[in-house]
């Protein structure tokens, strides 16, 4: 049985347009019912050299947690260099915060 990967708002929101965009580019129609699919989609987003579904598949990996950042690069995904130091995937002092905290007002 393949594990279940839960993906927040943004990120469903994200795989519908990539689907849409790399139909139109491809012709072929992606389904979203099991990760495998999902993840064939996003094989074919990073190969592809259309400059919208790119930012698509960026922005889908940056609201990715460590541990789907983790799944989707044992799965054959190539993670930009940046993306994959993001805090938590590699243990540091940078808060998860962001530095919100330290925001001035007024």
């Amino acid at each position: 049985m393949e594990s279940l990967v839960i993906y927040n708002e943004t990120n469903i929101y994200i795989l519908s347009k990539l689907v849409a965009l790399v139909r139109r580019e491809t012709g072929h129609r992606h389904r979203l019912n099991n990760q495998d699919a999902i993840t064939a989609l996003i094989r074919d987003a990073a190969g592809s050299a259309d400059e919208r579904i790119h930012s698509y598949y960026r922005r889908f990996l940056e609201n990715l947690t460590p541990e789907q950042l983790t799944t989707f690069k044992q799965a054959g995904i190539d993670i930009p260099r940046e993306l994959d130091r993001k805090p938590g995937l590699i243990p540091s002092g940078q808060s998860r915060q962001f530095g919100y905290s330290t925001m001035k007002t007024g």
